[in-house]
């Protein structure tokens, strides 16, 4: 991993795990896998759910709807780990997830770290069931964005995929540094659940956060770098994506975020 600068966590970004199901991507696929913001905020909305939870399907089923109605609005369900020790381990959970969940409402001064939770920026949490949510969202749609992102994808020996990775703030609308983060997710995921509180459910869940890796700490107007990614190996690369958002370090708020969807990469291939 290289950039012009970044911080201890940066180190998430070294290679992960398994290997890149795109067989068949070429070089020419690079044209397709690459993305750039425009100039209006998109804005993050981050779930924190977990499958031991018997009232995070609800939240997972609105997500998924969400992201399916407002596809310019990047969405990602963070599965925390500190439900697995109730009844059910959630394979996709992870302890940098409830790490970031802790530390976002730390920034915000609150305390309250449960499940299923939504935060979008400065805000925590959001009633996510309510109409207050679309009224943010709406709201931070209109704004200017403080910071402009850019990313490609690109196949690598080995099945490892490369991010490359661009990042320009805005002096006039950001006085400080900035952090950014990049995540993995995938659609159309399915588990049947054994035991604890969901004992006997088929849950469904999309935007799974896969891998996160960052941040990097933005301390000039311009940054690049990039992340090599060993990705898990049962990953189902036609519907899983990329995620890269910038942050304001003081109070997580959103300065930008930007999508990558892996299916236009695999499309590109396709005879």
């Amino acid at each position: 991993m290289r950039g012009s600068s970044w911080t201890r966590a940066g180190a998430l970004a070294a290679p992960l795990a398994a290997s890149l199901l795109l067989a068949g991507w070429s070089h020419a696929a690079a044209a397709a896998c690459q993305s750039r913001s425009g100039k209006a905020l998109r804005p993050l909305v981050e779930l924190y759910t977990a499958e031991g939870c018997n009232q995070c399907p609800a939240a997972d089923a609105w997500l998924s709807a969400s992201a399916r109605r407002q596809p310019r609005i990047s969405w990602l369900a963070f599965h925390v780990d500190y439900w697995d020790a109730v009844g059910w381990v959630d394979r996709y959970a992870a302890a940098a997830h409830g790490q970031r969940q802790q530390y976002r409402l730390q920034s915000l001064g609150r305390q309250a770290l449960v499940t299923p939770q939504v935060i979008v920026g400065r805000d925590a949490p959001v009633d996510w069931r309510g109409a207050a949510l679309a009224q943010l969202l709406a709201e931070s749609s209109r704004q200017v964005a403080p910071a402009t992102l850019a990313m490609s994808a690109s196949a690598q020996a080995g099945g490892r995929m490369r991010v490359d990775m661009q990042a320009r703030l805005d002096g006039d609308r950001i006085a400080g540094p900035a952090l950014l983060w990049l995540a993995l997710y995938e659609d159309g995921l399915e588990t049947a659940v054994a035991a604890g509180e969901n004992a006997g459910r088929m849950l469904r869940h999309d935007r799974v956060v896969r891998k996160l890796a960052g941040p990097w700490k933005l301390e000039s107007p311009a940054w690049n770098g990039y992340a090599v990614l060993e990705l898990p190996g049962d990953l189902q690369a036609r519907r899983a994506g990329l995620v890269l958002f910038a942050e304001s370090p003081d109070d997580g708020r959103g300065l930008q975020s930007l999508e990558l969807s892996l299916a236009r990469c695999a499309e590109a291939t396709a005879p």
